[in-house]
């Protein structure tokens, strides 16, 4: 997979790119504030229709403009093609319109069309952060490869929001049980085939992220990602062995065993919505007892893994986005994922210093100052 040509019109600080792409490596350096990671948020925006930085997109609109586009022209294995997404004001309501190859599509076909990993300070904290960082990282690897997974995701939220809702009205109005029962039927089906998925996926990227960091650490150390399942009581780790009716019995099981306290809180306890990733080295917690080098490999080794699984899946590398990751980074760290993505990754990458990016000859150097681009 790759991009041949970015468009951008009134996005963030530019307010009309055109720039052609032809490097497999590709380098945009300079000061900061001057709109390096504009362009990397661009991509990440066109190939998942939202930011990476924030939740509203309303950021994304250059200041005192009203409409706002960005565009990939992009090959892959099917042909060349061209997403565009573009957001109007139209009789002061904003309408949000995805184009693919100048057809209108829908989000749920848009998901995965163009396979897009970033990795970015922030993703450093996948091994020492909060549950929610994982399990978004584990939900849109498997969502770039399988939009069914990404339609469970959607359907799941929905009747989560319903339930906890109904959990809410029955603090002052009284539980609907015979309702109450519907949505734990509910939650507890769609609940079952997002975990078995989880478990499936998590299976192989398990293998590869292991590999890697045994070639990171010289053989010396042993990763090892598992599925942490929150129960009523404790956490435990579980396993790919289940059936589907098993695990959606097992989840009506639990919601009833604590529907009082779901009452209570307001809130549904349970579910694929509150698990977690355990992640250890040598059998050592790594979030808990891991260096900071070892978490930082960890970090690194689960992103590479992305790449190798979206390729095993897609049958192609996505495009990778390095947004100011390579100043975090220690020398050897750096020299390895160059070592990676050298000759079969197209590669976009910001830095302030262009120097961190040894010359190779499928690089190509972008220097941008003020929302302005120029080659060299």
């Amino acid at each position: 997979m790759k991009i041949q040509q970015i468009s951008l019109i009134n996005f963030r600080n530019y307010q009309n790119l055109n720039l052609r792409i032809d490097g497999l490596v590709n380098v945009f350096y300079g000061n900061n504030a001057q709109g390096k990671t504009n362009i990397l948020e661009s991509i990440f925006y066109s190939a998942f229709g939202m930011s990476h930085r924030t939740g509203n997109e309303d950021d994304l609109v250059k200041m005192s403009c009203r409409d706002m586009a960005a565009e990939v022209v992009f090959n892959n294995l099917y042909g060349d093609h061209k997403l565009r997404i573009k957001r109007q004001n139209i009789c002061e309501k904003m309408r949000k319109e995805i184009l693919l190859d100048n057809n209108v599509i829908r989000s749920k076909e848009h998901y995965g069309t163009l396979n897009v990993v970033m990795f970015s300070p922030e993703d450093l904290q996948i091994v020492k952060g909060e549950p929610a960082l994982r399990r978004r990282f584990l939900d849109m690897e498997i969502a770039q490869t399988n939009r069914y997974y990404y339609g469970l995701l959607v359907k799941y939220n929905r009747v989560l929001q319903q339930r906890n809702k109904l959990l809410k009205n029955a603090r002052e109005n009284g539980l609907d049980h015979e309702q109450l029962e519907v949505w734990n039927n509910e939650i507890a089906g769609v609940a079952a085939e997002i975990i078995s998925l989880r478990l499936n996926v998590l299976g192989k990227i398990n293998q590869i992220a292991g590999e890697i960091y045994k070639e990171i650490t010289n053989q010396r150390e042993e990763l090892v990602v598992n599925y942490e399942l929150k129960t009523n009581s404790s956490a435990i780790i579980c396993s790919p062995e289940n059936s589907l009716e098993s695990w959606r019995e097992w989840y009506l099981e639990r919601l009833k065993e604590r529907q009082m306290l779901d009452v209570l809180r307001g809130s549904t306890g349970i579910g694929p919505h509150r698990d977690d990733l355990f992640i250890t080295v040598n059998e050592n917690n790594l979030r808990s007892f891991g260096s900071q080098g070892q978490q930082r490999s960890g970090a690194l080794a689960l992103k590479l893994a992305e790449m190798e699984y979206v390729k095993g899946e897609a049958g192609e590398y996505p495009v990778l986005l390095l947004d100011d990751v390579m100043s975090e980074l220690d020398s050897e760290r750096r020299r390895q994922i160059l070592n990676f993505i050298d000759g079969r990754v197209q590669t976009f990458i910001t830095v302030n210093d262009k120097n961190l990016i040894p010359e190779l000859a499928c690089n190509r150097y972008f220097c941008v100052s003020n929302g302005s681009i120029c080659e060299g």
